[in-house]
């Protein structure tokens, strides 16, 4: 293998390291979605249980409190998601970038290898 091979070796190598980071931020990103959306879905299901076992004495002394409670945890949950939603987005950006260039890479260097 000439020197010049060898740098598009080591180059193709680099571009395989940062398709796996970004593919690795991709998947922390995801999961971050994933863990909001769960917390949302266990907090309607506690407010719809709640809501279900109240009694009416319950409901009186408690008011609306419970679900303003609610809504403001649902609230703030959902803007967790936006946030999560939109670096999501943006890291599957990133990672196309990244995967197009390690096969633009991976291309040359074959290309190079056989002629």
């Amino acid at each position: 293998m000439s020197g010049r091979d060898e740098r598009l070796g080591r180059l193709t190598e680099v571009g395989a390291a940062l398709k796996d980071a970004a593919l690795s931020r991709l998947r922390g990103a995801a999961a971050e979605c994933r863990r909001l959306e769960a917390a949302i879905d266990a907090l309607d299901d506690a407010a719809r249980r709640a809501a279900e076992e109240a009694d009416v004495a319950h409901r009186a002394v408690s008011g609306d409190s419970l679900e303003r409670l609610y809504r403001q945890r649902r609230r703030a949950l959902n803007a967790e998601l936006a946030r999560a939603r939109a670096a999501e987005a943006m890291l599957m950006r990133d990672a196309a970038r990244a995967f197009g260039r390690d096969d633009a890479l991976r291309q040359l260097l074959r290309r190079s290898e056989r002629g």
